[in-house]
């Protein structure tokens, strides 16, 4: 069942928000845009690159665990300090670091997010939606177009810093790990 050399299993392409939230990545490519997909980012899921990660993940419940300690006798929201472990475990383990850049694309994700399950039981006549969007379609379409354009704008600064440095470290970090993988001679 898990060889689909046949054909006889296809994917439910996305639509709509789901299309936006999940974009064309592994989860929802097939052929050999997946197999291309898979065999780069085969590098980043590699064992050792996710021990490296470890650190990164610990630093972050650490400071977590500090931000408590300062709300000694005082309720602490729980939901929101667990959103921020998770906002600062992506950033730091996906783009290197805990900057304003990772959380900002982290905080239009749940935007998107949001609108998904905000619209997921309303239904949309096909030739409607291609004649005339909703507020929250067009929202939708700013929102995936910030969240590109932030992760170019990430890709092209951790491109341009090895060329200035003369260096070939893209970072150990799920984004330079699939920087190294894309820009290694050996295909």
């Amino acid at each position: 069942m898990l060889n689909n050399k046949y054909r006889v299993y296809l994917q439910k392409q996305p639509q709509g928000f789901v299309k936006k939230l999940l974009g064309n990545g592994l989860g929802t490519a097939e052929g050999e845009h997946w197999a291309k997909l898979r065999k780069v980012a085969n590098h980043a899921f590699h064992g050792e690159s996710l021990k490296n990660m470890i650190l990164d993940m610990i630093a972050s419940a650490e400071m977590m665990l500090q931000r408590w300690k300062n709300h000694e006798g005082k309720e602490v929201e729980v939901y929101q300090e667990f959103r921020l472990l998770t906002s600062e475990v992506i950033s730091r383990t996906a783009f290197g670091s805990s900057d304003l850049e990772g959380k900002k694309i982290f905080d239009l994700l749940t935007k998107l997010s949001s609108l998904l399950f905000k619209n997921s039981y309303k239904i949309r006549l096909p030739a409607i939606s291609k004649l005339f969007k909703t507020s929250d379609e067009i929202e939708g379409d700013k929102v995936e177009k910030e969240i590109c354009n932030s992760v170019l704008e990430i890709v092209t600064k951790r491109e341009k810093k090895p060329m200035t440095e003369k260096e070939d470290n893209f970072g150990s970090d799920f984004l330079g790990l699939l920087l190294k993988a894309h820009h290694d001679a050996d295909d």
